[in-house]
């Protein structure tokens, strides 16, 4: 496998093991939500139940390509690295990762304090941003930043820590005939 392929792999389980947990925790606290306060107003499948596991998906795939990126260019993980170099491998591909959601959350903020004024079919559309929702969606993911950091990390060190052992028992061409030569 190339190293590409290696690092889309990794990263892509890392991100579907997160996305699964992701949903069943917001299935989880959904049920305890309509025990204790009852469904709500647009029914329990409502399109806000739906943009919000859009967004949540869409800032998993940037957590996930944030992971990709850091495995595959900044801190490639190899046979030759140590333990600690590693799990210091694996500490810079989830910064990387938390950056990367970090700047998608900062994304969604803007876009949702875009307001398209009082007559959006008239003549007069007048689309502005916010500035007030703007400043609030700012810091509630600037407030949540270190969670993706502080929660994605045991998942993102534990597929890193798998790719070494994979990749010991899984030698490329060019290390094995290496190998090869050697014992020979």
């Amino acid at each position: 496998m190339t190293r590409t392929r290696i690092a889309l792999v990794v990263a892509g389980l890392i991100t579907a093991a997160l996305l699964v947990q992701g949903i069943v925790l917001g299935l989880w606290q959904t049920g305890f939500d309509v025990l204790g306060f009852g469904l709500p107003a647009g029914g329990l499948f409502s399109v806000n139940l739906f943009w919000s596991l859009l967004v949540q998906l869409l800032h998993y795939a940037a957590f996930g390509l944030g992971v990709f990126l850091a495995l595959r260019y900044i801190a490639v993980v190899s046979v030759r690295d140590t333990w600690r170099q590693t799990l210091i491998r694996s500490i810079i591909a989830t910064i990387c990762g938390a950056v990367l959601a970090l700047a998608f959350g900062a994304i969604v903020s803007l876009i949702a304090a875009i307001t398209i004024g009082p007559y959006p079919f008239g003549q007069s559309l007048n689309a502005q941003i916010d500035p007030l929702q703007f400043q609030y969606g700012l810091q509630n993911t600037l407030a949540g930043a270190l969670a993706p950091l502080i929660q994605w990390l045991p998942m993102t060190v534990l597929g890193c820590v798998l790719l070494r052992l994979w990749l010991a028992e899984h030698p490329s061409e060019r290390e094995a005939t290496v190998r090869a030569s050697v014992s020979a």
